[in-house]
């Protein structure tokens, strides 16, 4: 190897390869994105990118993840748990509509491809980053007498993101009268609203 080629290592090379995913991803789209591309584009291998990342929905959403300017999700508090819970889901579907349609059916059916629905569920079910989010919005409904206080099962904890992993993976969309319905109609009354 020539003394001025350095061979990169590290943060360098991964910011290689994750800026040349993120320019395939723009300049093709998920689906014309290919790993080989990637490599070339980097300047490196196809192996090293799988040492990193199992395939190509990984890379593409570490890709996304550098690059996507992705929302910095807050734990709304307008006052009352249904427009708490719209400002959630709002956010949510915002940054569903930043993704184009080809990426996000792409990301979802590679990542389903290789995920049973056992797994799917389990992750589902165990994800705490809804958690975070949706805990705090029940205490303060339950404070303000919109609900009553109670400790809250994770099940109950974890229904709104089963709900909307389930819109998202049928429908790819989280539109404004799935939002109404999937508030109104369940986690209202399952959250005993007055």
């Amino acid at each position: 190897m020539p003394e001025n080629k350095k061979r990169r290592r590290g943060a360098d090379l991964e910011n290689a390869i994750l800026t040349a995913a993120w320019e395939q991803l723009q300049e093709k789209g998920y689906q014309n994105a290919t790993i080989e591309g990637v490599a070339a584009a980097a300047a490196t291998t196809k192996t090293v990118l799988y040492r990193r990342w199992p395939d190509k929905a990984h890379l593409m959403i570490a890709a996304l993840i550098k690059f996507g300017e992705l929302p910095d999700y807050q734990v709304p508090d307008t006052g009352s748990l249904r427009s708490d819970l719209f400002a959630l889901f709002g956010q949510m579907a915002a940054f569903l509509d930043r993704l184009n349609g080809e990426t996000l059916r792409g990301l979802l059916a590679d990542r389903l491809r290789n995920l049973e629905l056992g797994e799917l569920l389990s992750r589902a079910n165990t994800t705490d980053t809804l958690k975070t989010f949706l805990r705090p919005l029940l205490v303060r409904a339950a404070d303000r007498g919109d609900i009553p206080q109670r400790e809250w099962s994770d099940r109950v904890i974890n229904l709104p993101g089963i709900l909307l992993l389930n819109e998202v993976i049928g429908q790819q969309t989280l539109t404004v009268a799935a939002q109404t319905e999937m508030i109104d109609e369940i986690l209202l009354p399952v959250y005993g609203a007055k």
